[in-house]
């Protein structure tokens, strides 16, 4: 719980707010330029594979910085460190605009993906400090629910600025927002956790994450989440090249099918909050699964059977989405139930695992990208048989 008294712990719906708003800027930072991909490839005169790596390696990068931004938060706090990562977004997006090259595109998305990262993980931080365990999965599925309005919008706005004034113009959109978003962390959010002085020495760093590694509990579910979300980075990072590309969806209406599985993603969001005073989080999570495995499922049998088309393609992964939707909201407070102390680092652990696993996926659906539904079908599917199996580990090890 907090280190702040409860008469200072500001309202609930102001926390969620601000770490809303920061993580919409990092969510959009990806988002919102993607109706811009298939231009890209022709702008920068390179393949599609090329460009898809903009937003793969911007995952990875994601990923992989969060195993330093957790511990970074726990020893100097999660303010500052927030603050100076949406500083770096609002610097590296503008950066971004004067690239000349996919190369130089490539390389600012990687920086950009670092910097960012500190939102969700930070985010995760703070809700642990300050809330236990039920309040966590209430929380996690209302914060859940309004973030997953953000993917939806973006593209529709990256679409319409693209069109309009060139795909520079989504990351001066961006840049401004990282700057709001740090005015008003500065004048809201007070710091929920007490700096850790030996949080960064690295031997104990190090024994801290293995520890995590050897925590059944906290991996099997970590690894749920980076699943679930990889299946979710498939669609983010194919879906512009094939519903542009192949089935001839203009880039400012590609924002409306994402939004279809992002509004899906929000439904099942509001659900789960609902449902958890009536069933146990197992029963809430085995439902998600089972209905995502199933979406998977249909995706496979359309793409076997018969043509896929623009509509029937996404909504196989709305019913995905909203499958996946308990599993966020189950699954982080199942991971960090089972760690005491040290909120920061098991938050990076949990997040970056996540994350990571999540990038693979994007980037492997990248490599095999061919303008088709196939690679997609097949990642896809590989991933539903590991969320299957994991399922199955949370339930033996809630049993023991």
């Amino acid at each position: 719980m907090s280190e702040l008294s409860a008469e200072s712990v500001p309202k609930t719906g102001l926390i969620i707010a601000i770490l809303v708003l920061a993580s919409s800027t990092s969510i959009m930072s990806t988002d919102m330029y993607t109706p811009s991909l298939p231009d890209l490839a022709i702008e920068f005169d390179t393949s599609a594979s090329m460009v898809e790596l903009t937003i793969s390696l911007n995952f990875l990068a994601f990923g992989l910085a969060q195993f330093f931004h957790g511990p970074l938060s726990d020893r100097f706090g999660r303010r500052p460190v927030l603050m100076v990562s949406l500083l770096c977004v609002a610097l590296l997006s503008l950066m971004c605009t004067v690239a000349t090259s996919v190369e130089q595109l490539i390389a600012t998305r990687i920086l950009l993906g670092l910097a960012a990262a500190a939102e969700a993980v930070i985010g995760l931080a703070i809700i642990k400090d300050l809330y236990n365990e039920k309040q966590q999965i209430k929380l996690l599925a209302a914060f859940g629910m309004v973030i997953a309005l953000v993917p939806a919008i973006a593209p529709i706005i990256g679409g319409f600025l693209h069109v309009r004034f060139g795909w520079q113009s989504n990351f001066y959109v961006i840049s401004a927002l990282a700057v709001f978003s740090v005015f008003v962390i500065a004048l809201c959010l007070p710091e929920s956790t007490t700096p850790d002085k030996q949080a960064l020495l690295i031997k104990p760093l190090l024994r801290r994450y293995l520890g995590l590694l050897k925590n059944k509990n906290f991996l099997v579910h970590s690894l749920m989440l980076g699943i679930a979300l990889g299946i979710v980075y498939v669609f983010v990072t194919t879906a512009p090249i094939v519903l542009i590309g192949s089935y001839g969806v203009a880039p400012d209406h590609f924002g409306f099918y994402q939004g279809m599985l992002v509004g899906c993603f929000f439904i099942g969001s509001m659900v789960a909050g609902k449902m958890i005073d009536y069933w146990s989080s197992e029963r809430l999570m085995i439902v998600g699964c089972a209905l995502a495995v199933s979406g998977v499922a249909l995706l496979l049998l359309l793409y076997l059977v018969t043509n896929f088309t623009a509509v029937s393609f996404t909504l196989c992964f709305c019913l995905i989405a909203f499958g996946i939707s308990s599993v966020f909201a189950v699954a982080p407070s199942r991971a960090l139930s089972s760690v005491v102390g040290n909120t920061g680092t098991s938050s990076a652990m949990l997040s970056g695992l996540e994350q990571v696993l999540a990038a693979l996926a994007a980037l492997v659906v990248s490599l095999l990208n061919n303008g088709t539904e196939g690679p997609i079908v097949l990642v896809t599917s590989v991933l539903a048989i590991i969320l299957m199996l994991l399922m199955r580990q949370s339930m033996q090890l809630r049993a023991i």
